[in-house]
C-alpha cells in the first residue's frame, strides 16, 4: 500500500478522476461539430478530448473528469523501545528487524515516530530525560522510514535498570520534549511501548540513590491514563517471556483503547513483528472526507479499489453495507465523507489496496 496515504500522514490524496471502461456514462444527446471551438469532436466545449463537459442541450454535467480529494484522520504512531541490558543480543537484533519491516511496510499510511527508553545503566532517565528533555529520538512525519531505521541503528541496548515510567512520561508534554509532530488535534496519537521488562527505577526520586526500587503498576495505568487525556492512546507489547504482566496490563487498560486485560505478547521477533501488524492495520480510519469543488450529481459517483498489479476492483454503493464490501455516505445530506463498510474496510486495513481511485458523473454501481 504505498500509494493509499490516509495520512495518515499529513495525507491529502488528490486523484484524477474519470469513466472507466465497462462504466456506464450518462447520455447526451447528438451534436454537430458546428460549435466554433478548435477541437475536432462534437462537443461545446473547446478542450480536446472526446466527451461533453455539459450536455449542450441540456446544460448539465456528464460523465466527465473531474479533480477532487480524499483523505483520512491522520494517524502518528511512536514506536517506544526498550533499551536496557536484557534486551541485548538476539532480542535486539529482532526487534530492530521487526520494527524496520512495519515502518518499511505501513510509512505511506502512518505517520511513525521512534524513540528508545533513557539510559538504563544508572538509571539516567531521572537525571537526564525526565529531568532536563532531550528530543525524541525521531518526531513523526510521512514517509519516515528511513529516518527511523537510521536513528534506531545509532542505538544499542545495554544497561541494568529499566526507566519505563520515565520513557513514556516525557510524552505528557510532546512539544516540549520534540515530539510535537506526534500529537495534534485532527489525528490520532499512539504510543507502541516495547519492552521486556518492568520499571525498575522510581518516580519518587531523582538520583541514582533509588534505583531499582521500583514503579507500581498502579503508577504505570495513572500515567497511561493521563497520556490519554492528552490525546494520546497507549498500546503495551510484551517481548520476551519476561515480560511484566501486571503493569503493562495497566498501560493497556488504561490506555484508551477500553480493553479489559489486553496487552500483546511477543516471544520473538516474528511474533513482535506481527503484533506491530496487527497494531498498524487495527488503528487505520475507513471513513475518508471527501472536498468536491465541481457541482455533480452525488447519485453518479463511484470509487475503485486497486492493488500493486494494478487490477482495479469495483466497490459498490451500499447505504445500508448489507453486502459489506461496500461503501456509502456517512452523511447523505453533506456528502462530506465517505466510509468503506466492513469487509472493504478489511481489505484496505489488512494492505491489499495501493490505491483509492474515484469516479464523478457516471452511473453509480451498486450490489445486485
Amino acid at each position: 500500500m504505498k500509494h493509499l496515504m490516509l495520512t495518515f500522514l499529513a495525507t491529502t490524496l488528490i486523484f484524477a478522476v474519470g469513466c472507466e471502461t465497462g462504466t456506464n456514462p450518462i447520455s447526451s444527446s447528438s451534436d454537430s461539430d458546428a460549435d466554433g471551438d478548435s477541437d475536432s469532436d462534437s462537443d461545446s466545449d473547446s478542450d480536446s478530448d472526446s466527451d461533453s463537459d455539459t450536455d449542450s442541450d441540456t446544460g448539465e454535467a456528464i460523465c466527465d473528469e473531474l479533480d477532487f480529494q480524499i483523505e483520512g484522520t491522520p494517524v502518528a504512531m511512536v514506536i517506544l523501545l526498550d533499551r536496557s541490558g536484557s534486551m541485548s543480543g538476539s532480542k535486539w537484533t529482532q526487534a530492530k528487524a521487526a520494527i524496520e519491516n512495519i515502518v518499511n511496510s505501513w510509512e505511506s499510511q502512518l505517520e511513525f515516530g521512534f524513540d528508545v527508553f533513557p539510559d538504563g545503566s544508572t538509571c539516567g532517565g531521572y537525571t537526564d530525560r525526565c529531568g532536563t528533555l532531550n528530543p525524541v529520538a525521531q518526531d513523526c512525519a510521512p514517509l519516515n522510514a528511513t529516518n527511523i531505521i537510521t536513528s534506531m541503528n545509532s542505538y544499542t541496548a545495554s544497561g541494568g535498570w529499566t526507566p519505563l515510567y520515565c520513557a513514556m512520561a516525557n510524552f505528557q508534554n510532546p512539544a516540549a520534549y520534540g515530539a510535537g509532530q506526534c500529537v495534534g488535534t485532527n489525528m490520532n496519537s499512539y504510543i507502541v511501548v516495547v519492552s521486556d521488562g518492568g520499571d525498575t527505577c522510581s518516580t519518587a526520586c531523582n538520583t541514582a540513590s533509588c534505583e531499582g526500587s521500583g514503579v507500581s503498576a498502579a503508577d504505570l495505568g495513572t500515567l497511561s491514563a493521563s497520556l490519554f487525556s492528552g490525546g494520546i492512546t497507549s498500546i503495551a507489547i510484551g517481548f520476551g517471556t519476561g515480560a511484566p504482566v501486571a503493569q503493562l496490563q495497566a498501560i493497556a487498560q488504561n490506555g484508551g483503547l477500553g480493553v479489559t486485560d489486553g496487552y500483546f505478547s511477543a516471544t520473538d521477533g516474528p511474533a513482535l513483528q506481527a503484533a506491530l501488524n496487527n497494531i498498524a492495520s487495527s488503528v487505520i480510519s475507513c471513513v475518508y472526507d471527501i472536498t468536491i469543488t465541481n457541482e455533480v450529481d452525488y447519485n453518479s459517483v463511484n470509487f475503485f479499489f486497486i492493488d500493486s498489479s494494478g487490477t482495479e476492483t469495483v466497490v459498490p454503493y451500499d447505504e445500508d453495507c448489507s453486502t459489506g464490501f461496500a461503501w456509502h455516505w456517512v452523511d447523505p445530506l453533506t456528502h462530506e465523507q465517505i466510509e468503506f463498510c466492513p469487509d472493504a474496510c478489511d481489505l484496505l486495513q489488512g494492505g491489499d489496496v495501493e490505491e483509492i481511485k474515484g469516479e464523478f458523473g457516471c452511473l453509480q454501481i451498486v450490489p445486485d
